[in-house]
């Protein structure tokens, strides 16, 4: 090889490595980028030539360490790569959940690991092997390299055949299915899965893809460099054998990409939180309080002529006029707002009232009938008996079970209006989001990260919520801030995504109507640079509104009892385009004391800390005789599109070798 061709393949050495380094963000790139390494190296190592026929050793020595140094490089990458994609450790996790769940997956995510370990220790090994080639005996590498290419099952070429069986079964005509398929099946079936483990279905798969892809990378770089050491050590030309190694290679990674892409299109993309093990309020739940509040009113006090000529339901609104004789009136707070929707259960009653610091006004009511409204038991404020009378023999004074819809200092009721979102202009993206109270008002409060070429997002934390309270100057209702009513308590809930080739960079609330309404921001951006375009956010929304040819519906909560009570794990039970309302707590099961549904507080971020979100929703989680919680959810990005399977090119597209050379039979391999 003449010295200005060295000096060529020199220069391509250091840039080409370097960019790999500095570029290569995830498999589909590597992949190609690692293949034209490849292809380059079999380049510096020119002409094959007989080892016994006198050449020397140095000489030996020197193009095996120009071998070892381009497999440096390229290892240096693979490591790079790994370390973000080890971040997931899908595999792993997925076993961890699997244990009785079901043999057949349980048995192939078992083998999957093991194969998989199996090739990262080669891959350390070869790792190990580059750093200490010039303490290294020539036998050793040698051992290796016929390791990587033998054909036995338990060597390099085996193990890789073997992973490729599990993602696409050889046999499929006999039912058989792929290792990707089940995982959605089984996902499909145990959703709280994707709650524990905080990332969607479509992100478990994608991990998988990129798995078993950086394994395959792995195994091509230890085969192909083993096939240069033995043609180096005079073993053989191995051109034809190393075209096969090449070809076969891209028929894997071609038919995992079809693979993947047709999990991935029947994945969901949704993630949430389920109930936790245990809810604290105020750091997984937090509470509309006061609203609709159950409320006992003597009938005498809700007039201004202090009679008693009407009955309870009469009283569908009215006010607090008074304390009638200082009664059981002078014993509890008044309700300083409206008196809603009265009804008649019994004269008397026992009443045990909540603690003073409690947003409820009583923990129970028991009726001299037997009916007990809450849960009955110990008080320990001690009861306090409420007896209805007769004035004038004719007029009976009744005791009324009403709601009162009182807004004040001790009703938390206020949602924030304010546009919670990432910083564009710095081309940061959203990548969590959660609902948070602060004081009596509640935000939408947005986690960001730094995106980067081909979907790569570091995470940079919460954005800070500017906190305000409805008291404050200049601060406006309906403007800043909403105030749910008994008119104006429903919230719309709808799950948005972004159009194709756009990302999530933003969350808030707005008003239709008397409705409380989601929207998200949303901002195209370049997949292959990672550049967002801030001028072209967008505002999206779903305006539908009861009076639309197709209205929204209502999801009703029946009965609904106080949320944390429940035995069971509240499942999503709202779709997209309906709305809940605000109300209280059953009049039976809690003396209607809670204004439902709760606010679930946890945030929603894929675990790994950074990852592509182009959408996000707000639902309701409930069941029958529930008030559930509502609680927001993300969409995380489509990749789907971006898993491909090029054909590999044609040997005209190779870069030009040296004309001695004889590897240019050898094509980077195909990008998935």
């Amino acid at each position: 090889m003449s010295g200005r061709v060295r000096v060529l393949l020199a220069l391509i050495t250091v840039t080409c490595t370097h960019a790999l380094i500095d570029e290569a963000v995830d498999v589909i790139l590597l992949s190609k980028q690692i293949g034209e390494e490849v292809l380059n190296s079999w380049d510096v190592i020119g002409k094959p030539f007989n080892a016994s026929g006198g050449v020397e050793l140095p000489f030996i020595r020197r193009r095996e360490r120009q071998v070892l140094e381009r497999l440096s490089e390229i290892t240096r990458a693979i490591r790079k790569l790994e370390l973000q994609v080890d971040r997931s450790s899908v595999v792993a996790t997925l076993l961890a959940k699997s244990v009785g769940k079901g043999a057949r997956l349980e048995l192939r995510l078992h083998e999957m690991a093991d194969l998989l370990s199996r090739v990262d220790s080669a891959n350390r090994m070869m790792r190990d092997y580059v750093k200490l080639q010039q303490e290294l005996e020539r036998r050793t590498l040698e051992d290796f390299a016929d390791w990587c290419v033998s054909h036995d099952r338990g060597a390099l070429p085996g193990l890789m055949e073997r992973i490729h069986a599990l993602i696409v079964p050889p046999y499929k005509h006999l039912f058989a299915r792929g290792l990707m398929d089940l995982i959605v099946d089984d996902l499909e079936e145990k959703n709280p899965d994707v709650c524990d483990l905080q990332l969607s279905q479509h992100q478990l798969i994608y991990d998988m893809y990129n798995t078993i892809a950086l394994t395959e990378i792995k195994g091509y770089a230890m085969m192909q460099f083993s096939w240069m050491l033995l043609r180096i050590y005079g073993k053989g030309n191995f051109t034809q054998e190393a075209s096969l190694t090449r070809q076969r290679y891209s028929e894997r990674t071609a038919r995992t990409a079809a693979a993947a892409r047709a999990a991935l299109s029947m994945a969901r993309r949704d993630l949430y939180r389920c109930d936790p093990p245990e809810h604290k309020e105020g750091e997984t739940y937090a509470q509309v309080t006061r609203l609709l509040q159950g409320y006992i009113e003597n009938e005498v006090d809700m007039n201004a002529d202090n009679t008693c000529s009407e009955n309870c339901a009469y009283y569908t609104l009215a006010a607090n006029h008074g304390c009638f004789k200082d009664q059981f009136c002078a014993k509890q707070p008044a309700c300083k707002g409206r008196i809603i929707n009265c009804q008649y259960i019994d004269s008397d009653m026992w009443v045990c009232p909540a603690n003073k610091s409690s947003t409820r006004r009583y923990e129970w009511i028991e009726y001299e009938n037997g009916h007990t409204l809450g849960h009955a038991g110990s008080c320990r404020r001690g009861t306090t008996k409420v007896d209805s009378w007769w004035r004038w023999l004719f007029w009976h004074c009744s005791y009324c079970m009403c709601l009162c819809d009182e807004s004040g200092p001790a009703s938390d009721r206020y949602f924030s209006l304010w546009d919670a979102t990432s910083d564009v202009n710095n081309n940061k993206v959203v990548t969590g989001i959660r609902l948070v109270k602060y004081g009596r008002v509640f935000h939408l409060q947005v986690s960001e990260g730094a995106l980067g070429p081909r979907g790569a997002v570091a995470a940079a934390g919460w954005v800070p919520v500017t906190k305000f309270d409805v008291d404050d100057a200049g601060v406006r209702d309906g403007i800043d801030y909403h105030t749910l009513t008994y008119e104006k308590r429903a919230v719309d809930l709808d799950e948005l995504d972004s159009p194709q080739g756009h990302v999530l960079t933003g969350v808030r609330f707005r008003m239709i109507g008397a409705h409380l309404h989601f929207e998200i921001r949303s901002t195209p951006f370049n997949y292959t640079t990672g550049r967002l375009s801030p001028a072209r956010s967008q505002w999206i929304s779903n305006d539908n509104t009861e009076g639309a040819d197709t209205p929204r519906r209502r999801l009703a909560l029946e009965r609904a009892d106080v949320p944390t009570r429940a035995r069971a794990p509240l499942p999503q039970d709202s779709r997209h385009d309906q709305y809940v309302e605000f109300t209280h707590s059953d009049f039976d099961a809690d003396a209607a004391q809670s204004t439902v549904p709760f606010v679930d507080i946890q945030p929603v971020e894929p675990s790994k800390g950074g990852a592509l979100v182009s959408g996000a929703g707000l639902v309701h989680r409930g069941a029958r005789g529930s008030g559930g919680f509502l609680a927001p959810k993300l969409f995380t990005y489509d990749f789907a599109r971006h898993v491909r399977a090029d054909p590999p090119p044609d040997a005209a597209d190779a870069p030009d070798a040296d004309a001695d050379a004889d590897a240019d039979d050898f094509m980077p391999p195909a990008s998935f």
